[in-house]
């Protein structure tokens, strides 16, 4: 299981399928944190996309409308515990992360992401404000696809 907490950072640790509870003793990995003020990562998603397991992060500030500073970032790895990384090799427990994506134009602070393949298709759902609207939070949808063997939107 992939949690995480907006000041502690993302983490995973084995859960025994009999229970739904940690493997006593089980070693807690960490995936993702930020070396900076505001510290702020949270909301992991994983999803297996190609070759690779992406995760899929949520940085910085949300639910202030048109001024939050919301944002998704993603890294990846061959091996769903991890270590995972950006684009330029830079691990994300040492504040890599590629973004994916930021706020632009009227979609203001995309985060809150969930990440999932059904038939085939990988998506990414996620919320994110309006800035035509007010500031109005509304859900979003991608289709992802693969540029070089990383998710990017369809």
């Amino acid at each position: 299981m992939a949690f995480g907490s907006y000041w502690t950072g993302i983490r995973m640790v084995e859960l025994d399928p009999g229970t739904g509870k940690a493997i006593p003793g089980a070693e807690v990995r960490h995936l993702a944190t930020r070396p900076d003020a505001p510290y702020a990562v949270e909301g992991a998603s994983l999803v297996h996309h190609g070759r690779y397991y992406c995760l899929f992060a949520s940085y910085d500030a949300c639910c202030a409308g048109v001024n939050s500073t919301y944002k998704i970032r993603v890294g990846r790895s061959t091996s769903v515990t991890g270590p995972y990384t950006d684009s330029t090799g830079r691990p994300m427990p040492e504040g890599g992360g590629d973004l994916f994506p930021a706020s632009h134009g009227r979609y203001i602070g995309p985060g809150g992401e969930s990440a999932f393949r059904t038939h085939g298709t990988t998506w990414l759902a996620y919320h994110y404000y309006d800035a035509d609207g007010d500031g109005t939070p509304k859900p979003g949808l991608n289709q992802l696809s693969r540029r070089s063997d990383w998710p990017v939107p369809k």
